[in-house]
């Protein structure tokens, strides 16, 4: 897979139909698509080996084996224990069992464990078969040679604290790559290759460096000038080039997001509750604080510190309190019929499974319903340290609404403040931009006369039958007549979506016509005067649209979709477009148009109760009751207490005869300009600068700007932890039931790690006081994690940091030091690096500094014969390694080489090209005030934001991030699957993203004044893409290519028009649309190349 590859591969780019056979040096020179291999190699570590003189190792060997195969009825847990026999400790598995030993050392015969293991009795093997577990030939000679020589126990690696060894000296050793070391790292690992025979590799070549370094330190693509700058550096002055590139990148602002990604995979960071309302919540303050704590190189023990328990720290800070949030972001429910105790419970089960396999790398959730099947964690010791977390104020039903469940606080960001001063000129500049701007007015204008002119023209009702009406939440007793009526006699308090599917009658009168849109109309009904007021008694009877005190309805969104056949509910791919609404009255603040926001924050209402109203929605295209005789309507009710008595829904042609502008405004527009005054000019000239369509990037920018200085200078709401005033007490649950309490514990840690010791009055956590009758907090908690003894703390950071810069760790069960875990690859280095970790304040830049300052990752991922006949797995580390860019650098990369990229930093999350509908298809849209139920795609800079900030809604990710294995984040994920598939070829090839990326790429290639004809320009595109030069013979084939897609497009001109108009992106109207759309092309076969989406 990784050996240099000299061979014609074949690939279609597709969409142009047009074959590329491609030479290729080095790396394979062909889209991700189909071509893609997936290669899983164990590794010789996971072959149960033997030590280099032959012996066998426990931890390494057996232990791996047995907890495989035998620990789940032979292992820790007591309740599925069979036999009253253990394999995990020597005490048990060598004990006399009257005449025989499951395990005699050194005696085979006397091995009961061993003649089951190679019995042909069915009824006497082990594993029994029905487990569906067996052992290979490699596994039983492990086991008999261990059994032969003694059968030594060791107690498990992970649970021993870490003590520095020496550094191998791999000078008096003798060996030949001696002058290949560049620092402790390298000894480490060239030992472990010279006992294999294997040879390093050679460096890769600057390109490759300064590529594979700018990625692994900020997540984006070196430019153009930053590679030739370091090959010219680094072929100059060497290492000291090298360590200047690291610390220009280590202390960029990109570093901070860079190592930001995976700890929101780990800390489970989403946008949205869970569950199955999934609405939304705003955590992004404490992602501004991990970002910022990057930057700003916190030491580890600190960040560890503070979000655990940074509420409990002395005098807390604003900031430590977000830091809390990291055990805040687990999935919270408010949904009715859910059990808020069960709720609280799956809450603290959460922060436990999550604590545990970031701080610890260990399972403790295996232990949530009986002990721990394979680790030394019994069920009381899981409930032990579930009670360190069971101690907040939080609700077992909240977070409804778009509010934070308690507790939560209001707070400033983290993030630094010095591009304020920016912003507010940015913003000064377009305000005033916009505030003097008349370009465009009288086109405006005429466009508006004429739309005034059209009104009620050719307006009629169209003759329809409502089939049925219905609402899932309670709307009160309704019934509903043919003519599209809907009556309530009562209706109810709650908010609702009315959902109506209606036939089209299609008489001979209609045949020809069309469906403009639809109309709903809301009557009046005579209420009692329940206000009790004082004034005299009316005569006239009091009337109401509603008998809620505004007496008005109150409609969020309208939904609308025509089919060919009668359905009760809104298909949400096939909706109307609506682009315009009116009404015959609207309150201040709420006009008509705000229904066309689905996102049920802005509502119509009407500003008079006592008379009809009329909501009127165009389509903006007309539907053809031939094609399509049937509609469903969805009206949305959104806020409480605004259901009205009775409303129609009818479906009319021609034009709207109500007017979207008040009644003066529409008479302005009717008339000719020299008639205005001076103050209806000024007026015009206002609505034209906040409504004209051609204005409407300028005030997206002004939003956005507004939206940025909102965020930097505001108090914004974030969850937290706290510890309550009454703390709930902690039982072990039997089988894990909330209901079922059993035994009541107290904060403890479980026996096999080092006790834990209060700070000061030294209580123990095996429950022994010392003159205080206090119990542990997760501040004690902290700090016994982060205790320079502490046997696991520092290995799983550095395990975890490790696995960023050579794709999987030196443990490669990074969540899981257990008995099922991997032991190490190098169990020295390992902890040679931990131990220097906590020795050296727990630096994180120092210790990425010395990984990448390493002769170990400066190797060439090119692979060598030898090298994967004796470590295909590479876990030897005798070359560099290759694997595919996380999903979020894969889309930054496309927007950072077009030159799209906005560089800002924090904030909250965005809105990127998504398609439409996914979110409503799976939220409860129309029947909760829940937030985040529609997608409604963000507009001007927020396109273009750092993936890291594209919003997370845990039932529906984004369908790109996903594509490229993204999380959900509903739970804490250490370790990021890895798949390849023909779905991400299509979307670096057609998701709008890439596609805006590639047009706009393509019309900077054609702009570059220092590239004039097309082999300048290809060469300077690929260079710029994947840091290097192409070839002779590939920029012929790109050139083939080139010229296949000119003679496409010159036929079919549409077709380039539309390439070089995705996106919101402005089109390049000064370049020829089929010259930009043939680049176009050729940029997105770059983007989509195998080696551009490859860390390598």
């Amino acid at each position: 897979m990784c050996r240099k590859i000299k061979e014609f591969s074949e690939f279609t780019l597709w969409g142009s139909g047009f074959r590329l056979s491609c030479r290729v040096t080095g790396v394979p020179f062909k889209p991700l698509c189909l071509f893609l291999i997936a290669v899983v190699s164990a590794g010789i570590w996971n072959s149960h080996g033997a030590c280099a003189d032959g012996s066998i190792s426990f931890n390494r060997d057996v232990r791996p084996i047995l907890a495989e195969t035998c620990f789940h009825c032979h292992g820790p847990d007591e309740e599925g224990r069979e036999a009253d026999l253990r394999l995990d400790i020597e005490s048990s598995a060598s004990e006399d069992r009257g005449g025989y030993q499951a395990i005699s050392p050194g005696d085979l015969k006397g091995s009961e464990a061993w003649s089951r293991i190679m019995s042909d009795d069915d009824d006497m093997l082990m594993p029994p078969p029905e487990s569906h577990l067996s052992l290979n030939k490699k596994q039983k000679a492990v086991l008999k040679q261990w059994i032969i020589e003694g059968a030594q126990y060791e107690g498990h690696w992970a649970f021993a604290p870490p003590h520095a060894p020496d550094v191998p000296d791999v000078q008096n050793e003798g060996s030949r790559h001696a002058s290949w070391v560049r620092n402790e790292i390298d000894s480490f690992v060239l030992a472990e290759l010279v006992k294999a025979g294997v040879s390093p590799s050679a460096e890769a070549d600057p390109r490759t460096l300064i590529r594979r370094l700018t990625f692994d330190l900020t997540g984006l693509p070196p430019t153009l000038e930053e590679t030739r700058h370091f090959v010219r550096n680094y072929q100059t002055h060497g290492e000291r080039a090298y360590q200047e590139a690291i610390h220009r990148l280590i202390h960029s602002p990109h570093f901070g997001e860079r190592m930001t990604v995976p700890w929101l995979d780990q800390a489970r960071y989403a946008d949205t509750n869970g569950y199955s309302i999934d609405g939304g919540r705003d955590m992004w303050l404490w992602r501004d604080w991990v970002i910022q704590a990057y930057n700003d190189n916190m030491p580890f023990d600190q960040f560890l510190r503070e979000q655990l328990a940074g509420d409990l720290l002395p005098n807390a800070t604003e900031a430590q309190l977000i830091a809390t949030g990291f055990n805040r972001n687990h999935m919270i429910t408010h949904e009715g019929g859910t059990i808020p105790e069960e709720n609280l419970t799956n809450y603290v089960a959460d922060r436990v499974k999550t604590t545990s396999e970031v701080f610890l790398g260990l399972t403790f959730g295996c232990a949530q319903c009986h002990d721990h099947k394979y680790d030394p964690i019994s069920q009381k010791e899981y409930y032990e340290f579930f009670a360190f977390f069971n101690e907040l104020d939080d609700r077992g039903l909240d977070g409804n609404a778009g509010k934070n469940a308690m507790p939560q606080m209001s707070a400033s960001t983290v993030m630094n403040r010095d591009e304020l001063k920016g912003v507010n000129a940015e913003l000064e500049a377009a305000r005033t931009e916009l505030s003097n701007t008349t370009n465009g007015f009288d086109e405006w204008v005429a466009e508006e006369r004429s739309q005034e002119k059209l009104r009620g023209d050719g307006f009629h009702y169209v003759d329809a039958e409502l089939l049925d009406a219905s609402a899932p939440n309670r709307p009160g007793p309704y019934e509903f007549d043919s003519d599209g009526t809907v009556s309530l006699s009562a209706p109810s308090k709650g908010l609702a979506g009315f959902s109506h599917s209606i036939q089209l009658r299609q008489g001979a009168q209609q045949a020809s016509e069309t469906i403009s849109g639809v109309s709903i109309e809301f009557y009046p009904q005579q209420v009692s005067d329940s206000a009790g007021d004082d004034a005299e008694e009316s005569t006239e009877p009091l009337l109401s649209l509603t008998p809620f005190p505004d007496g008005v309805p109150k409609i969020t969104a309208v939904l609308v979709s025509a089919n060919n056949q009668p359905a009760d509910q809104v298909d949400y791919h096939g909706q109307c477009k609506l682009i315009s609404a009116t009404a015959t009255t609207s309150a201040d603040g709420h006009a008509a148009s705000s229904v066309l926001d689905e996102r049920n924050v802005h509502w119509w209402q009407p500003s008079e109760k006592n008379k009809k109203q009329c909501l009127t929605l165009t389509f903006a295209e007309p539907v053809d009751p031939a094609e399509t005789p049937f509609l469903s309507v969805l009206v949305f009710f959104g806020k409480n207490q605004s259901l009205p008595f009775r409303w129609r829904v009818r479906p009319f042609t021609g034009h709207d005869p109500q007017s979207k502008w008040d009644d003066a405004t529409a008479a302005a527009l009717l008339q000719d300009q020299s008639l205005w005054s001076k103050d209806t000019r000024e007026q015009l000239l206002s609505i034209f600068r906040q409504s004209a369509p051609s204005l409407r990037s300028l005030r997206t920018q002004i939003s956005n700007l507004e939206g940025r200085k909102n965020i930097l200078t505001n108090k914004h709401s974030t969850m937290v932890m706290n510890t309550s005033s009454k703390p709930r007490e902690t039982f072990v649950l039997t089988r894990g039931q909330y209901d079922a309490p059993t035994l009541r514990v107290t904060p403890r840690t479980p026996k096999i790690l080092p006790p834990l010791r209060r700070r000061g009055d030294g209580a123990r956590a095996d429950g022994k006081k010392n003159g205080k009758d206090t119990q542990l907090t997760r501040l004690d908690l902290a700090n016994w994690l982060t205790d320079s003894n502490h046997p696991l703390t520092a290995r799983v950071a550095v395990n975890r940091i490790w696995a960023l810069f050579f794709g999987t760790g030196i443990v490669s069960t990074s969540a899981d030091f257990g008995s099922q875990g991997e032991y190490p690859s190098h169990p020295d280095l390992l902890d040679y690096l931990a131990t220097r970790f906590v020795s050296h304040g727990w630096d994180q830049k120092e210790l990425i500094q010395m990984i990448v300052s390493s002769a170990t990752y400066r190797q060439q991922s090119v692979a060598t014969d030898e090298q994967l006949a004796v470590d295909p797995g590479n876990r030897l580390l005798g070359r560099g390694p290759r694997f595919r860019l996380p999903a979020e650098f894969i889309r930054d990369q496309a927007l950072a080489v077009s030159g799209l990229l906005v560089p800002r930093v924090g904030g909250p999350s965005v809105h990127p090209y998504q398609p439409h509908g996914l979110w409503k298809e799976i939220s409860h849209f129309g029947s909760t005030p829940a937030t985040k139920q529609v997608f409604v795609q963000d507009h001007g800079e927020k396109l273009y934001r750092r993936s890291l900030y594209t919003i997370v809604k845990r039932t529906s990710p984004h369908p790109a991030m996903a594509a490229f294995d993204a999380p959900n984040r509903e739970m804490c994920v250490v370790d990021r699957s890895q798949t390849n598939t023909p779905l991400q070829a299509l979307v670096t090839l057609n998701d709008p993203q890439f596609a805006e990326a590639a047009r706009v790429f393509a019309s900077s290639i054609l702009r570059d004044q220092t590239a004039n004809d097309d082999r300048s320009r290809i060469e300077r595109a690929f260079e710029r893409i994947s840091s290097r030069q192409p070839e002779s013979s590939e920029i012929e084939m790109i050139a083939q290519l080139l010229d296949a897609e000119r003679a496409r497009f010159e036929k079919s001109p549409i077709d380039a028009e539309r390439v070089v108009a995705v996106g919101e992106y402005p089109v390049a109207h000064d370049l020829d649309p089929v010259e930009q759309a043939a680049w176009t092309q050729v940029a997105a076969l770059l983007i989509n190349l195998s080696e551009v989406l490859t860390r390598q």
